[in-house]
């Protein structure tokens, strides 16, 4: 499609948005009154900055505008309480924009950020366009409303330029045919530390809820014979403020003996029909603090519990008010139980009343899976205490969660790309057709900065906490850590971290019965090492001998296991896919950053990475040996991301070139080569009824016409797989597609196809 159709098309679509969004009278606007404005004439210190921003003096509405570079932005916290009606006038211009970079303005009533007006590739002259959009009644009585402006740009020369805006509304009505709020909420207002207000605080619903199911006499006299409709866990559109503070430790009583259990698949015969631990939760002792609504656990990571099946993925949940409660307070919240040494994830959600000292029964079940091999319903009621406690990093975990929050990707249903993308002729139903939907988890297209998500489905009803949801990484971590780990070695190191060799910095090497004296790191991570069994596809890896290595809980019986393969070729010459070349070159990786003066490989990639990009905390720590938070980071598998993680994780690599916040953190050439970016580095072939090329553990997908007609020009798409049926394709048209599940399922082609007709792969 030529720019100049590109250009029409956004315009449309700019045009019908703001009629869309602008439902309000235009004679109401007229008589508003501004509640904020800025010219920026003497700067922004007013608006939190992110990424490489400055003032500037042109181009600008005389004498100086706010310029974003790359990926920079501008947020601002607005209070529109005694106002309604509210609406923004904007000014933004932009320059040497290319498809499918673009400047955004965008605005946050609660529910995630939503673009009012955005500029691209034929609108980039630096001519500052303007405009007043009408919002709805989200944005109405709010004192935690937000404003950005945002460069979603993937070069260094992408600039977008901020100018005038005025915030307007009308005093002292309220919104027809909606509860009037209180300027002042009823329970515990958000933390008053800066940037620690969580977008969607405070609630304002009447507390007039229709309950049917969890009722105050289910969870205070009741018990659970089944599970019941995920919703019944869900914030409800009514909720008041809560009435009461948690902070403190909530315990669960008689886990080991309690509680319903109901087996849809059981590959390996864990449990039969008499019981076992497996059917039952392991011992729940957790500390929370409390935001406002918003309940954040002390440790939203993986939590080793000592059980013999089953650790811990605690995530944050919601506090508060019904007025059938009787006074108490209702909370709720999701967590994941995970399999001991081990990927899969059951994903679950409790939820309690609460009155300021005591805590009614917990209901919780288990109804969702991401797991090929282990399916099962759980669910039961148990007794519980609450114990007060201070948490002394309570103000810390209160702002960094609620820094997370408001650092989410703007999301949109994936139903929204046919009207987001009115002329394309898209049909969104191929997204995650190709996937048996019972054995989805979720799926998503994130393009031009947006992450449009599916539900999340359980077997009762959608997951209570979709935006929540913790799914596996599997081999994705192989990627999106391990090669993650090797470029950010190089881009503090140089390149040569390639050419290093293991034999001088795993010292285990030397009673391996392969041959590793000649192997470099870049052999191991592409899996050329020279040293297998079998030359099938992936047949060592289904072997026996790498089932010794994933069953292998010590770091020693571990490492002996990934080492236990014999020599047969020279490094460099045939591929061969082994979950335990990773760990090994994850360990050479972990010893060689120690030698630098550095310290744990996962926590430098965690720290100089994943937490600047403002990852969620439970992505922030990874399986390690030994059933231990001081073990050996797998490498190969072992993380757990949410929608949002893995959508900020592909923008990392497919469209910010390895940048955050204006400054390389992933060597260039190294992520060029991950990301088929160099034609005189594609990597080597992979065995199979398909050839992809392996690189730097980025698989890749050569798409030629003569395979697929639809296309005129050659053109490749890096993926990430993982095992079960997990795919994140990262295409050249700046889209990524991906999809979580647990049916050994590998299909993403005709995403693919839906996704050129959105934006061209070929020119």
């Amino acid at each position: 499609m030529k720019k100049s159709v590109l250009f029409a098309l956004l315009s449309v679509w700019m045009a019908v948005s703001l009629l869309l969004i602008g439902l309000g009278d235009p004679a109401q606007a007229q008589q508003s009154t501004t509640i904020y404005f800025t010219n920026f004439n003497t700067g922004y210190s007013d608006w939190t900055a992110s990424g490489d921003v400055a003032s500037i003096s042109s181009p600008a509405i005389q004498p100086n505008s706010v310029r974003l570079k790359k990926v920079g932005t501008i947020t601002r916290t607005i209070s529109t309480l005694g106002y309604t009606g509210i609406s923004v006038t904007w000014n933004m211009a932009a320059s040497a924009l290319e498809d499918p970079d673009h400047c955004y303005v965008e605005v946050n009533a609660g529910s995630g950020w939503t673009a009012i007006a955005s500029l691209g590739n034929g609108q980039d002259n630096s001519t500052f366009f303007s405009g007043t959009v009408g919002l709805s009644a989200a944005a109405d009585q709010n004192p935690s409303f937000q404003v950005r402006y945002r460069d979603a740009g993937d070069a260094l020369g992408d600039y977008c330029y901020a100018e005038d805006l005025t915030v307007s509304g009308t005093p002292g009505s309220a919104p027809t045919n909606t509860p009037t709020p209180t300027s002042t909420p009823t329970g515990p207002t958000p933390t008053p530390i800066p940037g620690s207000t969580v977008p969607g605080d405070p609630l304002t619903g009447s507390g007039n809820v229709s309950r049917t199911l969890l009722t105050y006499n289910d969870l205070m006299s009741g018990a659970s014979t089944a599970p019941v409709d995920d919703g019944a866990f869900t914030l409800p559109a009514d909720a008041a403020m809560p009435t009461h503070t948690f902070e403190g430790r909530l315990e669960l009583l008689n886990e080991a003996t309690n509680g319903g259990f109901t087996e849809i698949r059981d590959d390996y015969a864990y449990t039969g029909n008499g019981d076992s631990p497996r059917k039952h939760l392991p011992e729940f002792s957790f500390q929370f603090v409390q935001n406002g609504s918003h309940l954040i656990p002390v440790n939203q990571g993986l939590s080793y519990t000592g059980h013999a099946y089953w650790n811990y993925i605690v995530g944050p949940g919601r506090i508060w008010k019904e007025n059938s409660d009787n006074g108490y307070s209702r909370v709720s919240f999701p967590f994941a139980l995970i399999q001991r040494n081990s990927n899969c994830t059951q994903n679950g959600v409790m939820t309690f009343l609460f009155n300021g000292s005591s805590v009614s029964n917990v209901r919780y079940q288990i109804t969702q899976e991401t797991c090929v091999y282990f399916k099962f319903n759980m669910w039961g009621q148990l007794s519980a205490t609450y114990t007060s406690e201070t948490i002394p990093n309570a103000a810390a975990l209160k702002s960094d969660h609620a820094t997370e929050v408001a650092n989410r990707l703007p999301t949109k249903p994936i139903a929204d790309l046919a009207t987001d993308f009115p002329a394309s002729g898209v049909d969104v139903s191929a997204f995650g057709s190709s996937v048996t939907p019972a054995h989805m988890t979720n799926y998503g297209v994130v393009i031009n900065g947006t992450n449009y998500v599916s539900g999340c489905g359980t077997r009762y009803g959608q997951y209570a906490y979709c935006r929540s949801m913790r799914v596996p990484s599997y081999s994705t971590a192989k990627s999106a850590f391990a090669s993650i780990a090797l470029m950010r070695l190089g881009q503090l190191y140089g390149a040569n971290v390639y050419n290093l060799l293991i034999k001088d910095y795993v010292p285990e090497y030397s009673s391996s019965v392969g041959t590793w004296t000649t192997v470099s790191f870049n052999h191991t991570i592409d899996m050329t090492t020279g040293n297998y069994r079998l030359a099938g596809y992936e047949s060592d890896e289904a072997g026996s001998y790498m089932e010794t290595f994933f069953l292998a809980e010590p770091y020693t019986d571990k490492i002996t296991a990934a080492f236990n393969f014999p020599n047969k070729k020279l490094p460099g010459q045939l591929w061969i896919y082994h979950s335990s070349d990773t760990f090994i070159v994850t360990r050479a990786m972990n010893n060689y950053y120690v030698a630098q003066g550095g310290g744990d490989i996962f926590n430098m990639v965690r720290d100089q990475v994943y937490a600047p990009m403002n990852l969620s905390a439970g992505t922030l720590t990874t399986l390690r040996t030994d059933n231990s938070p001081t073990g050996v980071p797998f490498g190969g598998y072992g993380l757990f991301w949410t929608q949002d993680d893995i959508a900020k994780v592909a923008l990392l690599l497919n469209n910010q070139n390895g940048v955050i916040n204006g400054s390389q953190v992933l060597h260039p050439d190294m992520l060029a080569d991950a990301m088929q970016d160099d034609a005189t580095d594609r990597g080597i072939n992979t065995t199979g009824t398909t050839v992809f090329k392996y690189n730097n553990a980025f698989w890749a997908k050569e798409m030629t016409p003569s395979e697929f007609p639809q296309y005129s020009c050659t053109f490749w798409i890096p993926f990430m797989s993982g095992y079960g049926g997990i795919t994140v394709a990262m295409m050249p048209n700046g889209a990524t597609y991906y999809y979580f599940s647990d049916n050994e399922e590998y299909s993403w082609y005709n995403a693919v196809h839906e996704a050129n007709k959105l934006i061209p792969m070929c020119p």
